[in-house]
């Protein structure tokens, strides 16, 4: 289905809050009440990032629902030889102002669009896809259900922890975990990488579900070859790759 477009919109807004979401990443809070900006689940804005006498311009999903009006949260995770993400994530705090531009993209959710979802992310491609939960749960769509399939390294690095628990309560979202690398002792998810037991554990009836994939380029295309090899069409899958 086309969707019609949101309106491109550019404007300064000011951070009025800087959250610690897991030792590598922090979500800041923008205050927009002074713009009218609408846009569709799983899109992103363009930032620009004053760095060293430069401005780096940075893609970066939205991470609140349009149900939230006057505020903008990018959740931001630092790379390792980034320069952009170092700033976001270590120098900024309440009262900086940015230059902002968008809603783009086109890996959007919105109910018309299918109502048996299949949520797949690794690290802070979880960030659309959280968006898309925050406005399933806000806008009380219990006739979606959403599954997400959340990888990360380690327990710690896991964005949004808390949150995900309390949307795992909802009768019409399950959140289903893997760690990578390290455990903790107690813990009770998966271990290891996103696979086809997995995949067939935890979701119904696979090749009717509509897909979104968010993460670094390799996990994104590994995950859309193994669905396709479980019997998907490749046009229930969507992507979005995270460099």
């Amino acid at each position: 289905m086309e969707l019609e477009k949101k309106p491109i919109k550019e404007f300064t807004a000011k951070v009025i809050k800087v959250i610690t979401e897991t030792p590598t990443t922090k979500t800041l809070v923008f205050d927009i009440s002074h713009v009218d900006f609408d846009f569709y689940p799983g899109q992103y804005v363009m930032l620009n990032v004053p760095y060293e006498g430069e401005v780096l311009k940075r893609a970066y999903s939205i991470a609140n629902p349009p149900t939230r009006k006057g505020l903008l949260e990018l959740t931001i995770k630092r790379t390792p030889n980034g320069r952009a993400s170092v700033v976001l994530t270590e120098r900024v705090k309440e009262g900086d102002e940015f230059l902002i531009k968008g809603p783009y993209g086109k890996f959007v959710w919105i109910p018309q669009m299918g109502t048996n979802l299949v949520l797949i992310g690794a690290g802070s491609g979880i960030v659309p896809l959280m968006c898309m939960l925050r406005y399933i749960s806000d806008s009380k769509l219990e006739h979606v259900r959403a599954t997400l399939l959340y990888s990360n390294t380690h327990y710690e690095e896991i964005i949004y922890r808390q949150e995900l628990e309390e949307l795992d309560r909802l009768s019409n979202i399950k959140v289903v975990h893997t760690l990578t690398r390290s455990a903790p002792e107690d813990w009770k998810g998966y271990r290891g990488r996103i696979n086809a037991d997995m995949l067939l554990k935890e979701v119904d009836n696979i090749p009717a579900n509509l897909y979104y994939l968010c993460g670094p380029p390799a996990f994104v295309d590994d995950m859309a070859s193994l669905l396709v090899e479980l019997g998907v069409d490749k046009e229930s899958i969507k992507k979005e790759k995270y460099d």
